[in-house]
């Protein structure tokens, strides 16, 4: 607790403060739909869960959009409910929510950690998102704090997979059997590996993004990137047993477009995905479902799909997609206050956000914000 403590310490020496001519209509919208008191609410489900993926986002939003104030709201209720307390010290609990969806005898209901087990993608958006608030706000306990979450990850959260390398697990629990290992690609965002590797060289984060970069190259065989991928004991990409592409693996799409375009890998993964864009293109939308192995798919993603793959999109000649698929993600964010539509939200955010230059990733993967330039974009 001898953090969270310092935190309060350092918040009082250091007001919070907003700049107005920085607004992100959009950011605003999705804090009044899904937000209360720091804690983002997905009320599709009916015990109304908080999930640490829903506050990592929320943390790199609220800095894109110079928010402090909810930034330090949504910090500390995950470092409250979700870690004990102390960030520095436990992984976040991945799910949070109504325990009993019966009423108790009092009439109240009984929340809580439904899940104990932390989510490594969330984990990495946090420590991320702490980083490069201690940079950009030039508040040093942010990146103290993200830091020693980051040591957290790589000592439980990252193994050696054979035939692949260093390599980021799914969590701690649960995703390694009898030398069989499950992973998905999408929990490793090249950009946010690439930062840590050239803030912490030691720590080998480069090796980590090297065999990322490799697990999402060599798990989409007919150009389509799978939602989670087994790899059986010492086998190569050959005999990896490949999950269809849908909600999960729509993510992949998005990391990728707003890599760098200096980024080494970003030409050789736009050109292994091309045949996603060209789906995108004759299904008038992207598809909901793909079959991995043989390119076959179905159905037409939620509008959230299409903000997601807005980055990607402007990676090929395909301006008339383009200009669809910015159609069909513009009135999602609009109607925001539907508020059952939390996952489609949040990729809009990501795709439509990086589409107006809200935010944009350096090389190395660094953080460049509209209003670090005055917002003039």
């Amino acid at each position: 607790m001898k953090y969270a403590l310092l935190f309060i310490s350092v918040l009082l020496a250091f007001p919070a403060s907003a700049d107005p001519l920085c607004e992100w209509p959009h950011w605003e919208s999705f804090k009044a739909a899904y937000i209360e008191n720091g804690r983002v609410i997905d009320r599709s489900d009916p015990r109304h869960i908080t999930t640490s993926e829903g506050q990592s986002y929320a943390m790199f939003f609220a800095l894109v959009a110079n928010d402090r104030s909810s930034f330090d709201q949504v910090l500390a209720w995950t470092q409250r409910e979700l870690a004990g307390g102390d960030l520095a010290a436990y992984l976040p609990a991945w799910l949070w929510g109504q325990r009993d969806l019966a009423v108790t005898s009092r009439g109240g209901k009984k929340y809580g950690v439904l899940d104990n087990n932390s989510a490594a993608d969330s984990d990495l958006w946090i420590a991320y998102s702490l980083i490069e608030a201690g940079r950009l706000w030039h508040h040093y306990y942010y990146s103290s704090l993200g830091y020693l979450l980051l040591e957290q990850i790589r000592r439980y959260e990252v193994v050696e997979i054979p035939k692949l390398g260093l390599s980021l697990l799914p969590a701690p629990m649960g995703f390694v059997s009898d030398g069989e290992f499950r992973v998905n690609p999408s929990y490793a965002p090249l950009q946010i590996l690439d930062r840590f590797a050239t803030l912490y060289p030691q720590k080998n984060w480069d090796k980590v993004s090297a065999s990322a970069y490799k697990l999402l190259l060599q798990s989409m065989p007919k150009g389509y990137s799978p939602d989670w991928v087994k790899i059986p004991a010492g086998s190569n990409a050959a005999n990896w047993v490949l999950d269809v592409g849908s909600y999960d693996a729509i993510r992949n799409y998005l990391w990728v477009g707003m890599l760098a375009d200096s980024h080494p890998q970003k030409p050789t993964l736009i050109s292994a995905m091309k045949p996603m864009a060209d789906a995108v293109e004759k299904n008038d939308g992207p598809p909901e479902e793909i079959n991995t192995s043989t390119g076959v798919y179905s159905g037409t993603g939620p509008a959230g799909f299409s903000a997601a793959l807005l980055p990607f999109l402007t990676q090929y000649d395909k301006k008339e997609t383009l200009i669809q698929q910015r159609e069909r993600a513009a009135g999602l964010l609009a109607n925001a206050t539907e508020n059952e539509r939390y996952y489609s939200s949040v990729l809009a955010l990501f795709g439509v956000g990086w589409d107006q230059n809200y935010f944009q990733f350096s090389k190395d993967g660094a953080l460049h914000t509209a209003w670090q330039t005055g917002c003039q974009s």
